[in-house]
Parts: C-alpha cells; sequence; structure tokens
C-alpha cells in the first residue's frame, strides 16, 4: 500500500502575484529605490483606490435591494390598513406587484448576483 502515489500533489505551489495581500504591495512600494517620491505616491493612490468603483457598485446593489424589499413591506402594510369605498373593489399594490413579478425577480436575482459575486470574490482573495 506504500507503493501507491499519493492522491495529494506533492508540489509546493506558490499563489500567484496578483494575490498578494494589498499592505504588502503598497510596502513593496514604499521600499523600492528606483522610484522617485511622486511616483511612489501615484502607485500608492492607485493601490488604494482600484477597487472602489467595485465596492460602490456592490453598495448600490445592495442598498437597491434592501430598499425594495422595504418597498414591499410598505405595500403589504397599505393594502393591509387600505380600504376600498362601497361598491367597488381594489387591486391593490400587491396585485401590481404580481402582475410583474417576473421581471422584479430577474431585477432582484441581478442585484443579488453583483453582491455575492463582489462579497465572494473580497472574502475569497483579499486583494480585490
Amino acid at each position: 500500500m506504500s507503493n501507491q502515489s499519493s492522491v495529494v500533489p506533492v508540489k509546493n505551489n506558490v499563489a500567484p502575484e496578483s494575490s498578494k495581500d494589498p499592505i504588502k504591495i503598497m510596502v513593496e512600494i514604499a521600499e523600492n529605490e528606483k522610484l522617485s517620491d511622486t511616483d511612489k505616491r501615484a502607485l500608492i493612490q492607485y493601490a488604494q483606490s482600484r477597487f472602489t468603483n467595485r465596492r460602490r457598485m456592490a453598495y448600490i446593489a445592495l442598498y437597491a435591494l434592501v430598499f425594495s424589499l422595504l418597498m414591499v413591506f410598505a405595500a403589504i402594510f397599505i393594502d393591509g390598513f387600505r380600504t376600498c369605498p362601497v361598491g367597488q373593489t381594489c387591486a391593490g399594490l400587491l396585485k401590481s406587484l404580481e402582475d410583474s413579478k417576473t421581471l422584479i425577480i430577474w431585477i432582484e436575482g441581478f442585484l443579488a448576483s453583483i453582491v455575492a459575486a463582489y462579497y465572494g470574490v473580497s472574502a475569497w482573495r483579499p486583494s480585490s
């Protein structure tokens, strides 16, 4: 049984350069003597702000999800306490939401996938 090859690979896999910790990258930039001070400042500023738009997009999508959930609860609350005039039938806000539920499901799914992708990738690989 000891003559069989191992299932676990024995080679040492090194993480790619792109998965380095952002702080280590900034330290390497600051310690590089070949770069001028203005180049160091520009590179450090770029390293700090390169994912700002991804974060902004994820936060906007998260806020849109929360806002839409609050609007559905508001529609439930309004339909629950609203009364129709005598002799008339009211469809209500929830009926309007039910008529367009396919579109709402697709929009909510798209927003949830943006949030899940950003937070999943940033948890899996902190430098992104």
